[in-house]
């Protein structure tokens, strides 16, 4: 091998060993977390935050998982004209880029099963969410008293699916 081609061979092998330790940044951005405290015997809790795309590309969420739950899933809450309010599960969020997605009361939400603990007024939950092409990105939900807010359709108080 001449001593061009060693030159070229040794460049080529420390720019792909450099490509290794380049960290990659987040597109999906998270904050603003919180989440309800659980009346005594109820298993389930929810979870508010906001979701901004700062990427070039949709994603798409394909998995919540907290230490505090055995499963999370997003769901929608909303209230037709006759005043009856539903939940269902959503099958799939994607967030397109420059988009932000508000997870609230009455709307978008994550649904904590199977607490493995009540959630109490001053702990935190870490909600961590898988994306396709994406790191990890984690949301810290801080949990609030109930005396602290008004009553609303997706308290933690009996979720049923319509």
């Amino acid at each position: 091998m001449t001593v061009m081609k060693r030159g070229i061979a040794l460049l080529a092998t420390c720019a792909l060993g450099s490509l290794g330790s380049v960290s990659v940044q987040a597109a999906i951005e998270a904050d603003a977390g919180w989440s309800r405290q659980t009346p005594p015997g109820i298993t389930v809790g929810v979870g508010y935050f906001t979701l901004k795309n700062t990427g070039s590309k949709t994603r798409e969420l394909l998995k919540i998982t907290a230490p505090q739950a055995a499963a999370i899933e997003i769901d929608r809450t909303s209230t037709d004209a006759q005043g009856v309010t539903r939940m269902w599960p959503v099958g799939k969020l994607e967030i397109a880029p420059g988009q932000t997605v508000k997870l609230a009361p009455n709307g978008l939400h994550i649904m904590l099963r199977g607490l493995k603990q009540p959630l109490l007024p001053g702990q935190t939950v870490p909600v961590t969410m898988l994306f396709a092409d994406e790191p990890p990105v984690t949301v810290v939900l801080q949990v609030r008293a109930l005396s602290d807010m008004p009553m609303s359709h997706d308290m933690p108080m009996s979720h049923e699916h319509h």
